[in-house]
C-alpha cells in the first residue's frame, strides 16, 4: 500500500506492499538535510506539527501528519500572495490584482538517521524548513550532508551493488595541449570513469551510475549537487532504494 505521500508502507519483514504498476518508471530528485537540535521523541514532534495544521488566517502550516515506523509524513501547505496586473478598458487604467498561489510540500522526518528530506524542489525545501523553525522552542540546526559525487560513488559501493559509470562532468580538466576546460563524457568502459575521478577528486562536478543489485532492477542514480540526487528507476523502487541509500549518507 501507498500513502499520501508515495512513501511505501512496510509489513513485519520490511519488505515493501506496492498496488502500483512495477514496470512504470519514474524520476525523482530528493533534497535533503543533516537535522540536529530536536530535543523531543517522534510521537511528541508529530503532535506539534498536528497543532501547527493549515489556516487562511495563517497562511501556513500542516495538512498532513502521519509516524511510519521511525519516519514523520507530512505534507505542507503555504499560501503566497501574488500581484497581477489588469487593463480596464471601461475605465483605460492598468488594475493591479492579488492572487494567492498555494504550494504542496512533501517533507519526511528521519529519526533514524537524523535526517529531512522531500522530493519537492530546494526553493520548496528552504520553505518548509522555515516552518519547522517556528516550531521548536529549542534551536533546531539543518547542516549539509557531504554528498559529492565522489563521495555517492563511494557509499554506494558499500552496499555490495553493481555499479558502473555511465556519464562524468569534470569542472578543470587538463587537455593534451595544456587548456583547463569543463569535460562532459559519457562512457562505455566503467572503469574509465573511475580512473578519471580517482585523478580528478574534488573536481567532479556531475556523476551518473548505472546500478545492479539482487533486490532492484536496474536504475540509474545521478549526483550533480549537494544535499540532493536523483533516482531513475521503476516507480515501486524509488523509496526502497533510497532507504537503502539514506543509511549510508
Amino acid at each position: 500500500m501507498v500513502n499520501m505521500l508515495g512513501y511505501k508502507h512496510k509489513c513485519m519483514d520490511r519488505k515493501y506492499i506496492d498496488t502500483s504498476n512495477d514496470n512504470m518508471e519514474t524520476k525523482k530528485t530528493i533534497v535533503f538535510n543533516r537535522i540536529i537540535g530536536l530535543d523531543s521523541d517522534i510521537e511528541s514532534i508529530a503532535r506539534v506539527f498536528e497543532s501547527k495544521k493549515y489556516t487562511e488566517n495563517a497562511g501556513v502550516g500542516f495538512t498532513y501528519v502521519h509516524i511510519e515506523d521511525d519516519v514523520i509524513l507530512t505534507k505542507v501547505l503555504i499560501r503566497t500572495p501574488s500581484y497581477l496586473q489588469n487593463y480596464n478598458s471601461q475605465e483605460n487604467i492598468i488594475e493591479k490584482k492579488i492572487v494567492n498561489v498555494y504550494e504542496e510540500i512533501e517533507l519526511l522526518m528521519d529519526f533514524q538517521y537524523g535526517l529531512i528530506y522531500s522530493t519537492s524542489s530546494s526553493t520548496k525545501f528552504s520553505k518548509a524548513k522555515s516552518l519547522l523553525r517556528n516550531c521548536f522552542n529549542s534551536k533546531v540546526v539543518f547542516k549539509n550532508v557531504d554528498c559529492s559525487p565522489e563521495k555517492v560513488f563511494e557509499r554506494i559501493q558499500l552496499l555490495n551493488w553493481e555499479a558502473f559509470i555511465t556519464d562524468l562532468s569534470i569542472k578543470k580538466f587538463v587537455y593534451k595541449e595544456g587548456a583547463i576546460g569543463r569535460l562532459s563524457i559519457h562512457l562505455e568502459d566503467s572503469q574509465v570513469g573511475k580512473e578519471l575521478i580517482d585523478r580528478y577528486s574534488g573536481s567532479i562536478s556531475r556523476l551518473t551510475v548505472s546500478i545492479e543489485s539482487k533486490v532492484f532492477s536496474e536504475f540509474f542514480l545521478s549526483v550533480a549537487s549537494q544535499n540532493s540526487f536523483t533516482i531513475r528507476c521503476q516507480e515501486s523502487n524509488f523509496w526502497p532504494i533510497f532507504d537503502a541509500i539514506r543509511g549510508k549518507l
